[in-house]
């Protein structure tokens, strides 16, 4: 039988979670479409299920001095509504679904969700967030690029949710964002693209790239963006046709029902390409 739990506090749901396998339900807006049933008829669940919504205290935005802290259970409506939230972070989550799904929809739930076409944790790998995971055992956290493993699949462990995610101060000059889809918002990403970079005195001095749906999770290659770290923006536009080679070995997108896969890698490349002869 399939037990739930309402929780009203974060201890009173870590303790249900440390029971057995559960479907943790937050904003609900990937869980009930995945379990939805015959019209009329309930979801079907065949785990236990913990409802997070009355948890007040997963309930925040807020800065320290480690950075922007922001809680499990705020609404991507009330994340786009706070400028303190990096712009390009709003931005994104502001073509995510329709108004009314961002109202309930949550960033943690958008993460957990781990589907390859999910937009935000591009943007989470691209400012290097953190997540804060939490259980009865205590917590840990760990980079946001480390969580995906797979299609539907983290390093979450059966007794753990997120409690926060966190957004490390950085200091970047330029960000770009662009999302290729059906329609400007409420749609499914085909391909997504970031890229955050710093320059100073016409050198390149820090370096992201991220692409999004051209693999099971988030592409991006470390040991290629510090081949740009000390190139002059001449001395990186020359090596633009490099770059475009190294990343297409970088993606690894399939055919599916949104696109094929030689259309994301063309896009893809496109996209890089127009992000470097921009920056100037």
């Amino acid at each position: 039988m399939v037990k739930k739990c309402i929780a009203t506090s974060l201890n009173e749901a870590l303790l249900f979670l440390k029971d057995g396998e559960v479907t943790i339900v937050s904003g609900g807006t990937d869980v009930m479409v995945q379990r939805r049933n015959v019209a009329g008829e309930l979801p079907l669940h065949d785990k236990n299920v913990l409802y997070l919504k009355n948890v007040k205290e997963l309930y925040y935005i807020k800065e320290d001095g480690d950075g922007l802290h922001i809680g499990a259970e705020t609404s991507m409506s009330d994340i786009i509504a706070d400028k303190r939230v990096p712009k390009i972070l709003r931005e994104c989550l502001e073509e995510i679904a329709s108004v009314n799904i961002r109202n309930s929809a949550t960033l943690a739930g958008n993460i957990a969700n781990a589907s390859p076409a999910g937009d935000s944790i591009v943007i989470d790998n691209l400012l290097d967030a953190k997540l804060k995971l939490s259980s009865v055992r205590g917590s840990r956290f760990v980079d946001a690029k480390d969580f995906v493993i797979g299609v539907r699949k983290t390093i979450l462990e059966k007794d753990e949710l997120i409690e926060e995610i966190v957004f490390p101060r950085r200091d970047y000059n330029h960000l770009y964002w662009k999302k290729v889809g059906s329609r400007k918002a409420d749609s499914i990403a085909k391909l997504s693209f970031a890229a955050a970079y710093k320059l100073n005195k016409n050198k390149i001095e820090k370096m992201r790239i991220v692409f999004g749906s051209v693999s099971i999770k988030p592409a991006q290659n470390k040991s290629l963006e510090d081949e740009f770290i000390g190139l002059s923006v001449d001395e990186l536009k020359a090596k633009i046709p490099y770059f475009v080679d190294s990343y297409r070995q970088v993606i690894s997108p399939i055919d599916d029902q949104r696109s094929t896969k030689k259309y994301r890698e063309i896009v893809a490349m496109n996209l890089l390409r127009e992000f470097l002869e921009n920056i100037k």
